[in-house]
């Protein structure tokens, strides 16, 4: 099956005729990379010559660009018809939907031109909610909005980044000087950032606004919106559709094992080769994204995400994800979770390391002490001891995901 897969993609589009012209089996084709497909349309634009000429482009998109240049995405009406179906699956996992036509879910995700923004859109109707396509930007005028909608006994819930959280409890505060739990929301369907999957982090949240929290929506845009969700565990699984429409690698140790052949703790670099997807197939995608197996029970796999291979850090010796920071700064009720690491560089090494940490409402201690304390957890967990300073508002230059900075 896999050899003809890669006669498949030979013949699919000139981008793999040329790249594959000399590969004979599958297990030897080299990985493509999200740096090939942005030259691609660099050289062949608008979309590059990894699209399928043959097939009829029913919308275009982007990726949101957050950690290289946006990129162009096509999809035919049988792509969008097959990764809604696969976003309905991962919604349904995490309860959307229970109490059907009842149950108002407004998508407070980017909607310009981003992938997800659409795609989780159409995947959430086919839950059986109401939707409301409200995209972000005007907090005040969501708050009024939950209320209105709150005065006729709707289950009012919310599909939003984990940083926008932050954003609207702020406006509470100071426009409406009410706590978050007053606004008396059914759920968070949160996801498109990292965060959520932190069990402390989430259970603050759930604290916070008295409401569930899922990490409702694990996936890239390139490959498929939605790939996986969570329940009250918080551990992701993979929709089965998404396993039935995809090839899915695990890159450990240099070596690729395919998702027939993992195990528990086993982690490692995703790899995808997409089966079914009619415009801009790809083959053996390097998604960069690292992950751990939990279990494997026939066909359901569990996994948590590690981090991104990209984002590693290597400082004093030491292999470093960012993520890793979120597990220990959660702990504190002091610290609102949101946090960004400053590095300094020299010929390529990291020379010096400081994490910016945001405030939380609750200041029970001195921030000499606090800053003591968290130096303290983060040696004890990471084996590094780097600098820390406190602040009441992260800023992080116009773009919400970047928690890396470098001076």
């Amino acid at each position: 099956m896999k050899n003809e897969l890669l006669t498949q993609y030979k013949k699919a589009t000139l981008f793999y005729k040329n790249k594959l012209s000399c590969i004979i089996s599958f297990d030897n084709a080299p990985f493509t990379t999200k740096a090939e497909l942005l030259n691609s349309q660099l050289q062949f634009p608008p979309y590059g010559d990894f699209t399928d000429s043959k097939k009829k482009i029913s919308q275009v998109y982007r990726t949101s660009g957050t950690s290289e240049s946006p990129l162009l995405l096509t999809f035919t009406n049988q792509d969008i018809q097959t990764i809604t179906e696969i976003g309905k699956d991962c919604f349904s996992h995490c309860r959307m939907g229970k109490n059907g036509n009842k149950e108002i879910v407004i998508n407070c995700m980017n909607l310009s031109m981003w992938a997800g923004g659409f795609l989780d859109s159409q995947s959430m109707l086919k839950t059986g909610v109401q939707v409301i396509n409200f995209g972000t930007g005007n907090t005040t005028g969501l708050v009024k909005l939950i209320n209105n909608l709150n005065n006729r006994d709707f289950k009012v819930s919310i599909h939003c980044t984990p940083s926008y959280l932050p954003k609207i409890e702020s406006r509470l505060q100071e426009a409406f000087k009410i706590a978050p739990r007053e606004l008396k929301l059914n759920a968070f369907y949160l996801g498109g950032e990292a965060g959520v999957q932190n069990n402390e982090f989430r259970n603050k949240l759930q604290e916070t606004w008295k409401c569930k929290v899922f990490n409702a929506n694990y996936g890239m845009s390139e490959i498929c919106s939605i790939m996986a969700s969570a329940t009250d565990d918080n551990t992701l699984k993979f929709s089965e559709l998404y396993l039935k429409y995809y090839f899915n690698e695990l890159l450990v140790n240099n070596s690729t094992k395919s998702f027939a052949d993992i195990s528990e703790g086993d982690e490692g670099d995703l790899i995808v080769t997409s089966l079914i997807k009619q415009s801009q197939p790809l083959l053996r995608y390097q998604t960069k994204e690292k992950i751990r197996i939990l279990r494997v029970d026939k066909t359901e796999i569990y996994f948590e995400v590690i981090g991104r291979s990209d984002d590693m850090l290597v400082y004093k010796g030491i292999n470093i994800f960012p993520e890793q920071f979120r597990t220990i700064i959660s702990r504190f009720s002091e610290l609102s979770g949101i946090y960004k690491i400053l590095i300094k560089t020299e010929n390529n090494m990291i020379t010096d390391m400081n994490l910016v940490c945001e405030l939380s409402n609750i200041t029970a201690i001195p921030e000499n002490i606090l800053r003591t304390r968290l130096q303290s957890k983060i040696r004890e967990n990471l084996s590094i001891k780097p600098g820390i300073c406190f602040t009441n508002k992260i800023d992080f230059n116009g773009n919400k995901h970047k928690i890396i900075e470098y001076v």
